[in-house]
């Protein structure tokens, strides 16, 4: 009985150390599901139009920002304090106008800025984000709201570079076109 306890012993030591030894996975695939707004009286309806995505890896707590419309465009980004530019994203996402979350970025950094461009609905969204340990797959919500000027929610900023543009209505035989503030 004596040797049951020692090996019994033994291999839960042994088990506890490996687990010790767990190996960490920096990174995650951002699933995002991307829903719009092009006039203030429509319904939020899930996107259909195509997504552009990228995402750069960045030193945490730098300042990065999408100047215009046309870096956006153009997979530009700017740092803040220094005026360096870089147009290399490191992520280039995935869209898929049927799957629940329409846009997909694989990320494996510490530190990420994200940029998400609608390009028929003229705005663009941006989002500072710390990848999770060990969690292979996240999900996130983005809201798009063509009509407003610009606004955070969710840890994102939407920007719309063209706040006085008349917008359609991006619901089936609704009349109502009249910009909204």
């Amino acid at each position: 009985m004596k040797h049951l306890t020692k090996i019994l012993t033994i291999a839960t030591l042994l088990l506890c150390l490996t687990a010790c030894f767990k190996e960490e996975n920096q990174g995650t695939l951002l699933k995002i599901a991307v829903y719009s707004q092009n006039v203030s009286s429509d319904p939020i309806t899930k996107t259909t139009t195509e997504i552009d995505s990228y995402a750069f890896y960045v030193p945490e707590k730098s300042k990065w920002e999408v100047s215009s419309w046309e870096d956006a465009l153009e997979c530009r980004i700017t740092n803040t304090e220094r005026k360096e530019q870089r147009n290399d994203p490191e992520v280039i996402g995935t869209f898929d106008a049927e799957a629940e979350y329409q846009v997909e970025l694989d990320m494996w950094s510490e530190s990420v800025f994200m940029v998400v461009v609608d390009r028929t609905n003229r705005v663009f969204a941006t989002r500072y984000y710390d990848t999770p340990m060990n969690i292979p797959v996240t999900y996130a919500q983005l809201h798009l709201y063509a009509w407003r000027k610009s606004g955070t929610a969710n840890g994102w900023t939407v920007t719309n570079p063209f706040p006085d543009e008349e917008r359609e209505s991006l619901v089936e035989g609704d009349e109502n076109n009249e910009t909204q503030e």
